[in-house]
């Protein structure tokens, strides 16, 4: 039986653990936070990140980098937290990215292409967010959701830094609704037989707010791994095994979980 032993951490949110110089973090304070936290708790082939590594990509690039030292391979998508464009994260980023958060992903896709052992896996990519790993199928984006009723809305507009730091040519509203169809497009044309999916949003509702899960008709594979509701997780629902495993912004342990995927039966 083929297997795969697999470590996996979602929203790392790196700001609160990593001092900024006003432009992301030192490659020394990264090399020795992943000395730190990573390094000794490997047990896994391959390392999955779901999402919200850090809002300055260049420095997530340096930290998936370090990560993959210890690793086979690194697969990671794109959280809501990494198409965060603001002054106060960076003066200069709004204009770095012509105030376009798809700027910042496809800066990720750009970053990461010719890596060998680091795997973005995002619809906006050229692997469309698929990919085969020893022979395992995996598929991977943000998996954005859409706000639902009354306290949907008020809560993406009043609460959510999303509304207000993820920036595009459409208005607020219209954001929402086009990322949520491109990736509800994009998970349709998926194949019924994955070995695992990665997502940032998860797609069952574990917060009760439309805002941290994003539905699906059918789940698509045996095991799906997520993130973004910062709730620690492990269940099967219809005969799908979700975990999660948040590091959140109060992280005292920086636990890394592995599970062992088996290959799906032919």
């Amino acid at each position: 039986m083929e297997y795969l032993n697999v470590d996996y951490i979602s929203d790392l949110h790196l700001s609160f653990y990593i001092k900024s110089n006003g432009n992301g973090y030192s490659k020394e304070s990264i090399e020795h936070f992943v000395e730190n936290n990573i390094k000794p708790k490997v047990k896994g082939n391959v390392l999955v990140i779901a999402g919200d590594i850090s809002e300055f990509v260049d420095s997530s690039i340096v930290f998936l980098e370090e990560c993959s030292k210890y690793y086979d391979k690194v697969f990671f998508v794109a959280g809501n937290h990494e198409h965060y464009i603001s002054n106060m994260l960076n003066r200069n980023m709004k204009d770095e990215f012509k105030c376009d958060s798809l700027n910042k992903i496809k800066r990720l896709c750009d970053l990461t292409c010719d890596s060998d052992k680091i795997v973005f896996l995002d619809r906006n990519n050229s692997n469309n967010g698929v990919t085969e790993y020893r022979g395992f199928k995996i598929a991977g984006d943000t998996l954005w959701y859409l706000p639902k009723g009354i306290n949907g809305w008020l809560f993406y507009y009043l609460s959510s830094n999303d509304s207000r730091l993820i920036l595009s040519e459409f208005s607020k509203k219209d954001m929402i609704h086009h990322l949520h169809e491109s990736s509800m497009n994009w998970y349709s044309n998926l194949p019924n037989d994955l070995d695992l999916i990665i997502t940032h949003t998860p797609p069952v509702n574990n917060k009760h707010n439309s805002c941290y899960y994003a539905s699906v008709p059918v789940f698509k594979s045996s095991v799906w791994i997520y993130g973004h509701d910062h709730i620690e997780k492990d269940f099967i629902y219809n005969n799908t095994r979700f975990v999660s495993n948040p590091w959140g912004y109060e992280s005292k342990k920086f636990k890394i979980k592995t599970l062992n995927l088996v290959k799906r039966k032919q």
